[in-house]
C-alpha cells in the first residue's frame, strides 16, 4: 500500500532525512507514490531491512537517538536518527462478508457516501474495513458509532 510512502513524503517536509525501513525488495505502493518517494532526495529506502531495536537517552526527557536495523548485506548495524515513526500498511479484513457485500478492488467495503450502509440491507461497515483514506483509530471509533446508530434505526423500522 501507499501508507509508508505517503507518511515519508509528509515527514520530508520538515525532516532533513527520512528512512523507509522496508522488509522486502519492492514496495506494494502505487507507481505514482513509488516515483514520488524515489525522486525525493530527502527519502532513502532501506530494502530488505528490519528494525531490531531503538536506543536513546534515559533521562527526564526520553529521546530516540539510534535504531538497530538488520539487512541481508550488512547484517545488524546502528543508524543515528532523531525520531521514529511507524507506518504499517494493511489489507482490510473484509473476506468474511465477501462476496455478499460489495467491496472495491483493494478489498474495502463500499458504503453509501456519508454513511455506513453497505450493498446488503442490514449490514453496516465501520472503521478500517471501509475507511480507505484515513485508517485511524479515531475515525474508526466515530464510524463505529455511526454504524450502531444506523443499525438501531434499521432494526426499529
Amino acid at each position: 500500500g501507499d501508507t509508508a510512502c505517503e507518511e515519508a513524503m509528509f515527514l520530508s517536509r520538515w525532516a532533513s532525512k527520512v528512512y523507509i525501513v522496508h522488509r522486502r525488495d519492492t514496495l506494494r505502493a502505487s507507481n505514482v507514490m513509488i516515483k514520488r518517494v524515489t525522486d525525493n532526495p530527502k527519502i532513502e529506502i532501506l530494502w530488505n531491512t528490519q528494525l531490531k531495536g531503538v536506543q536513546g537517552s534515559e533521562g527526564e526527557k526520553k529521546v530516540v537517538e539510534m535504531i538497530s536495523i538488520e539487512d541481508d548485506r550488512r547484517g545488524l548495524y546502528q543508524l543515528p536518527v532523531k525520531g521514529l515513526f511507524f507506518a504499517i500498511g494493511h489489507t482490510p479484513n473484509s473476506e468474511i462478508v465477501q462476496p455478499s457485500v460489495q467491496v472495491d478492488n483493494d478489498g474495502y467495503i463500499i458504503t453509501v457516501p456519508g454513511s455506513t450502509v453497505t450493498s446488503v440491507e442490514g449490514v453496516f461497515a465501520a472503521g478500517d474495513v471501509q475507511d480507505k483514506r484515513y485508517r485511524q483509530a479515531i475515525t474508526a471509533a466515530g464510524s463505529g458509532c455511526m454504524a450502531a446508530l444506523e443499525c438501531e434505526q434499521w432494526l426499529s423500522s
